[in-house]
């Protein structure tokens, strides 16, 4: 059988594309810039701060659900990061840093393994978070903002219903009834 040089030609590019394809989608190797391999509880630890920056950020835009706030500008200038923030997030949620342990009251992370069982919807809340953010950050006048403020809260809190451990305080026990403070706080 005879082969064309146009279908030879073909035949090359389509293999070099597809050569490319598979290089571009193989598993990453150990080494620099590979934290998620080489360095996993750092990145635990980089989206655990800046979550609670994040937090930090939202206190202003949360208060203005129970108040009036006079200083428009102040919340604008908490959301405009905070969309910025949102669009990194998902980026520091790789496949090694599934470390959640349920049976672990104190565990590494507390986000739980369906951000990885389902990432495609993961990543969407945080983008969905991100233009909230962003409509706070343009919102004006008071119930316009008002209405961001609940729309970027709603959001990030969507994300968490699914996708953070929850909160369980601890129980009284019938032990803690019967703890004897005053030998325990005595002075030696």
């Amino acid at each position: 059988m005879k082969v064309l040089p146009a279908t030879m030609g073909l035949l090359v590019l389509t293999t070099a594309l597809a050569g490319s394809a598979i290089a571009a989608n193989a598993a990453p190797a150990r080494g620099p810039g590979w934290t998620g391999l080489t360095n996993p509880q750092d990145v635990i630890t980089a989206r655990q701060a800046l979550m609670e920056h994040i937090e930090e950020l939202m206190e202003p835009i949360d208060t203005i659900q129970v108040s009036d706030t006079v200083d428009a500008e102040k919340l604008h200038a908490a959301a405009e990061p905070i969309a910025a923030m949102l669009l990194a997030v998902p980026h520091l949620f790789p496949p090694t840093t599934n470390r959640y342990d349920p049976k672990v009251l104190m565990p590494v992370t507390l986000a739980l393994p369906w951000i990885w069982k389902d990432f495609g919807s993961f990543y969407t809340l945080a983008a969905a978070s991100a233009r909230a953010a962003e409509v706070m950050a343009t919102a004006q006048g008071k119930e316009p903002l008002r209405v961001a403020s609940r729309q970027l809260r709603a959001s990030c809190d969507a994300c968490h219903t699914l996708y953070l451990r929850k909160y369980n305080p601890p129980k009284v026990q019938d032990s803690d009834y019967q703890f004897d403070f005053d030998s325990a706080l005595r002075k030696q």
